[in-house]
């Protein structure tokens, strides 16, 4: 008999975490893929909700699908949720935290993937390099539009974690200057030669490029918006990897559309897939992916290796790394049977 029941809510666990999870004596259970192939968060959650209802689980290896509450107390064998990510607006936190439960995320485990990434987007959308590829695509070959450099220009990052430190420093290569705000970066200490901007809106007055690197929470859902966007100058770029809710769609698409800003690089949308009506497609100025900043082969087995390691922490009674706890007043709660 399995020693522990594990859900991965995806179709598959990469390697190295699923061999972790075997050693330890789990027994993995994946999601079954619909005629697409392709799980998502709309088709992928009547199955992860069917299966813990059913299946007594101890730990879930979350991917994309949503987590919610029900679930959860569906689920009363439940006792740990180790994302295989670093964001977690997905899991119902209030419902994880007054059951006991503690979320736990791959902090770390694909920071240099979604710092390359950011930079990346930046590159794309100051050089004009996909607008220049669809038009030679279509027959054109317009080399009239001028594109911005980087080097000398301000970054400002919203947000100093991981990802966000990696970001600086791969702009600093580049001979950029580098600001950062966080409502926590007082604890940070010394983060020189990176500036600390006092607001958010200090921050954003000084910069030509705009980063996203926070989580998204009740307090920094469209933490860009209108006003914020407003204070960004003509050649100015948003880019976002972080979550998508934190910036105001609609809002963003109205001075992208206006030409008050330069463009935008977008990995992390509202609703993803998006809507045919999100206001930002088919904007030639908004560079939109589909939240592939920290999907390289590296980037993804390490997230696994982690998410992996993390569940086995609570399972197994040991003391996992402070910083990948979302709720840590939980832990006590949470401890093996005797």
């Amino acid at each position: 008999m399995a020693r522990f029941q594990v859900l991965v809510t995806h179709t598959h666990l990469d390697q190295p975490g699923l061999g972790l999870l075997e050693e330890a004596g789990c027994q993995v259970h994946v999601l079954t893929p619909d005629g697409s192939g392709v799980v998502t968060a709309a088709n992928g959650r009547a199955e992860v909700e069917r299966l813990l209802a059913t299946i007594p689980f101890d730990g879930v290896i979350s991917r994309i699908i949503p987590i919610g509450g029900a679930a959860m107390r569906s689920c009363p064998t439940l006792r740990v949720i180790s994302r295989a990510a670093v964001g977690y607006d997905n899991i119902d936190m209030a419902a994880a935290t007054a059951q006991g439960i503690p979320v736990l995320t791959a902090v770390g485990a694909n920071s240099q993937s979604v710092a390359e990434y950011a930079m990346g987007l930046m590159l794309v959308v100051a050089r004009n390099i996909a607008r220049h590829n669809t038009a030679i695509q279509a027959g054109g070959w317009d080399r009239a539009r001028l594109g911005l450099e980087l080097r000398g220009r301000r970054l400002g990052l919203v947000g100093y974690g991981r990802i966000a430190q990696k970001v600086a420093a791969l702009a600093q290569a580049f001979g950029m200057r580098v600001s950062a705000w966080s409502p926590n970066l007082h604890k940070a200490g010394d983060i020189a030669p990176v500036t600390r901007a006092a607001t958010l809106h200090e921050l954003i007055r000084g910069c030509d490029v705009l980063s996203l690197h926070i989580p998204l929470t009740e307090t920094s859902r469209n933490l860009i918006g209108a006003g914020e966007l407003a204070l960004m100058g003509k050649e100015a770029i948003l880019v976002n990897t972080g979550r998508g809710g934190l910036v105001d769609e609609a809002a963003l698409a109205e001075v992208l559309r206006e030409g008050r800003i330069w463009g935008a690089g977008i990995d992390v949308l509202t609703q993803e897939p998006p809507p045919r009506d999100n206001p930002l497609l088919g904007l030639p100025n908004a560079i939109l992916s589909p939240h592939v900043g920290a999907a390289t082969t590296v980037a993804r087995a390490a997230t696994a290796e982690t998410a992996a390691r993390h569940l086995l922490d609570i399972l197994l009674g040991r003391t996992p790394p402070a910083d990948a706890v979302v709720n840590p007043q939980v832990l006590t709660r949470s401890a093996p049977p005797a």
